[in-house]
């Protein structure tokens, strides 16, 4: 019965939200298994979300609701002594919804939630192991002493602001954070944007002109992480079989180009992640986002 009411309140939802006047659907896939057979720490990631745009009172709104699942693995995928690992198995799975609300012209504020749960319920083992079995004809993971099944539920926010130097060069900054039981962290984002500048920003791949030129980005994100599940465990209890020390600090490098063809919007971009604990093989860890939106009317 709980998950028949699920189902009907997404149902309900993505209904209610076809009545806005413009309504969008996104697929976004982080892998790092591009480069060079990688298959570790932020391993995959796989969003699906919906977005619904609004005027009011002169003034654009942009409704988010968004599927998600995070999976992280060691660098030693099918070693079974979880003394050797160097990262700890995790999954996350969670519904987020949020509201972006333009504040200016080339600014924006997102505020919004997401619930989810942790462990076996994840999924991320079964799911993992079936891109195994049905993509790449590998081995399954072990999985040994995963992160524990939990609930989790966090707070998000961000602040977009972009600024133009020149036609079409910008300079975008965000201010963003999480506050809940998964993680407690905030960070900021410096970027170069070659190509139209709007309210919404680039990563989030949201279609909001009619601009079908090219655009290029580069930009950094520098973050400070109070508390992270997937490395430390429950803030509350002791439950997980294998933790790690979080490094507070931590940054990410990404190049990126965006170009909408029609109502198709397709977005890349490289990503290169400095050490979530200081107890990973290597330095930093590439990832490739490939991002998909179609505008539905």
């Amino acid at each position: 019965m709980k998950n028949i009411l699920f189902l009907k309140l997404i149902v309900l939802f993505i209904s209610f939200n076809f009545c806005y006047s413009q309504n969008q659907i996104n697929l976004d896939v982080d892998n790092d298994l591009y480069f060079d057979s990688r298959d570790m720490y932020y391993s995959s990631g796989i969003f699906i979300s919906f977005s619904s745009l609004k005027n009011i009172e002169n003034k654009k709104h942009f409704h988010h609701f968004k599927i998600g699942q995070l999976i992280y693995t060691p660098s030693s995928r099918y070693e079974l002594n979880t003394q050797l690992y160097d990262y700890p198995y995790s999954g996350y799975l969670f519904l987020e919804l949020s509201k972006q609300k333009q504040i200016s012209k080339n600014s924006s504020l997102t505020l919004g939630g997401n619930i989810g749960i942790t462990g076996d319920a994840s999924l991320a083992k079964g799911m993992q192991n079936l891109y195994h079995d049905l993509i790449l004809d590998l081995p399954h993971l072990a999985w040994k002493s995963q992160m524990p099944q939990e609930f989790q539920i966090n707070l998000v926010a961000n602040y977009f602001k972009g600024f133009k130097i020149e036609n079409n060069v910008n300079i975008t900054t965000q201010l963003y954070s999480k506050i809940g039981t998964y993680q407690i962290m905030t960070g900021i984002n410096f970027g170069l944007l070659v190509g139209e500048l709007n309210w919404v920003g680039f990563n989030n791949n949201i279609i909001n002109n009619s601009n079908n030129k090219l655009s290029f980005y580069l930009g950094t994100h520098q973050e400070y992480y109070f508390h992270d599940y997937k490395l430390e465990g429950s803030l509350f209890n002791e439950n997980a079989p294998l933790t790690m020390t979080s490094n507070k600090y931590r940054n990410t490098l990404e190049i990126g180009f965006k170009k909408k063809f029609g109502n198709l919007q397709v977005l890349t971009t490289f990503n290169s992640m400095s050490k979530d604990t200081e107890m990973q093989r290597t330095s930093r860890h590439p990832y490739l986002k490939i991002s998909l939106s179609y505008q539905l009317n």
